[in-house]
């Protein structure tokens, strides 16, 4: 009897095996602490264990690859990927292309610059746009930050980059006056940068400042898997309430970044 147990039983996890969901997850892993390549080549962060975790939740078997930060969406629409998790931040323009999960996270941003600029003494948004403006800034190519940069900066001459760490190398080798990034990208940067000379000029900017920094960050989908949505909303929305997103926060930027509704 308990060797037809034991066969029944095999026989029904061999079956759950089989139907187990296969889901391929893109990210362009230099943005750390969110996304970033360890010694052994493998993508590590905070995305990566948010990411891992859902996962796990929704019974999901999910590979991840590394990719271009603009190639992200294009891949996704095209099925190469199933699922984004790039500190991806919700807007209107992106939601034209894909569809979002809930959002896990809201994540601060900053302007970093040569400490001796003029403009590193700023202390608002204002000043920070009529200090700049005209200036050569830099963002990451599709970014957020890129379009907050065309719509708030006048006449800003905006370089774009494929790499967040190239943003950071153009501003110390003075090609750059500026650049926008996610806070804790910054810190990040400048710490292995420490006799660099840059520093964050102005204060946190976040989505209330500037409505192009969208609606907090979230897994992108392929419009129509309104299953898989569900199911990852269902996932994430445990996980905030959980306190399971705030613990990685901690983990990961020492500060928590869980999106909290407003």
């Amino acid at each position: 009897m308990k060797r037809v147990l034991l066969v029944s039983l095999a026989a029904l996890l061999g079956v759950s095996a089989a139907r187990a969901e296969s889901l391929r997850i893109a990210s362009s892993a230099d943005f750390p602490p969110w996304e970033s390549v360890d010694a052994a080549n493998e993508i590590v962060g905070f995305d990566r264990d948010i990411g891992n975790e859902v996962c796990k939740r929704i019974g999901a078997d999910c590979s991840w690859t590394n990719q271009a930060f603009d190639g992200l969406l294009p891949g996704l629409q095209v099925g190469k990927y199933d699922l984004i998790m790039s500190g991806l931040s919700i807007n209107d323009e992106r939601e034209k292309q894909v569809d979002f999960s809930a959002p896990y996270a809201d994540a601060p941003n900053n302007i970093v610059v040569a400490a001796g600029s003029p403009v590193a003494q700023a202390k608002d948004t204002k000043a920070l746009e009529e200090g700049l403006a005209g200036k050569v800034i830099g963002a990451q190519t599709g970014s957020t930050h890129e379009a907050v940069i065309r719509a708030h900066f006048k006449d800003a001459d905006v370089r774009l980059y494929d790499r967040a760490e190239q943003v950071a190398d153009d501003i110390v080798a003075g090609r750059l006056d500026a650049g926008l990034m996610e806070r804790s990208a910054w810190e990040g940067m400048m710490a292995s940068r420490k006799d660099s000379g840059i520093t964050i000029a102005g204060p946190l900017i976040t989505s209330a400042d500037y409505a192009e920094f969208g609606r907090g960050q979230a897994i992108a989908l392929k419009k129509g898997k309104d299953d898989l949505k569900k199911r990852i909303d269902e996932a994430v929305n445990a996980m905030l309430a959980d306190g399971t997103v705030a613990k990685l926060s901690e983990k990961w930027f020492k500060y928590d970044v869980s999106f909290k509704k407003k």
